[in-house]
């Protein structure tokens, strides 16, 4: 079977430049044009050549390899944590019983603490638990299933979900589960990546890549707006806002064609939805 080559990959970036544009501007076609003649005559030569091959790792052993990386520079959170902490802040403070639902390694968590939440943190993934703990030492944290939250009904007054639900085909029995342990009134916030992102290749890669070293990554499930609108009313939750966060500069900049084509990327990332952020309530 031939490599999947890094090749292969910026050619598709300079593909997706142009076809986002392609009927604007014949000049520019014609720059992506021959920016994807000089990918074909190089192909055999490094970096087009490097054999990328990557590998898909299942959820808790892709989270396992991943937690000690996590928080070091990743373009995505980078996008993700400005939209959704000025939320946070709306809902949380003192005496708000706040949950941090696949808490990862508690960076919400700890953003709730500081803003004077009782904060619980659940996560299937020990390493994740584990440094979550040490990030936030006041807060709760335990191991749990999203669909099978070890808490009684209407236990919290604020949720965070934060790219988490795009690792199950469908979230409506997670969504269901998150409303159970809502009050009344309470806010969940879901931050997941956008199915545009997708068209880029948007999975959850980690590690990075090199000669000799395969890429590695854990499966996204792309879910549209029918998904979640009928998972929230499902759960009995009414939506209040939705945001679709563009691409931001730090991802447009992280792409590994970035240094070969800078145009192309910007042509192909800029302005491309990266994540949904949804604010939803449970009804009085």
């Amino acid at each position: 079977m031939p490599d999947i080559t890094a090749g292969h990959f910026i050619a598709g970036t300079i593909g997706v430049a142009m076809l986002r544009r392609w009927y604007a501007d014949g000049d520019v076609n014609e720059q992506r044009m021959a920016e994807l003649a000089d990918v074909l005559e190089r192909r055999d030569a490094f970096p087009f050549s490097l054999a990328l091959n990557p590998s898909e790792r299942e959820l808790l052993a892709g989270y396992a390899e991943w937690s000690g990386s996590y928080d070091t520079p990743n373009p995505l959170i980078a996008a993700e944590e400005p939209a959704v902490r000025p939320i946070l802040e709306r809902f949380g403070g003192p005496g708000v019983d706040a949950l941090d639902a696949a808490c990862g390694t508690g960076r919400h968590a700890a953003h709730l603490a500081a803003l004077g939440c009782t904060t619980t943190g659940v996560d299937q993934s020990p390493e994740m638990l584990a440094l979550a703990r040490a990030k936030v030492p006041a807060g709760r944290f335990e191991a749990a299933d999203l669909h099978a939250l070890p808490f009684a009904d209407e236990s919290f007054d604020l949720v965070v979900i934060a790219l988490a639900l795009c690792h199950l085909a469908d979230p409506t029995r997670a969504i269901a589960e998150l409303a159970r342990v809502l009050r009344p009134g309470g806010a969940l916030v879901v931050s997941d990546p956008h199915p545009a992102a997708a068209i880029v290749g948007g999975q959850a890669f980690y590690g990075g890549f090199g000669a000799g070293r395969m890429m590695t990554w854990v499966r996204n499930h792309p879910h549209g707006a029918p998904t979640w609108l009928r998972a929230f009313r499902a759960g009995g939750l009414e939506v209040e806002d939705c945001e679709e966060i563009a691409m931001v500069e730090e991802q447009i900049v992280a792409s590994p064609v970035a240094t070969l084509y800078p145009d192309a990327v910007r042509a192909a990332l800029t302005g491309l939805p990266t994540l949904w952020v949804w604010v939803v309530r449970k009804a009085m």
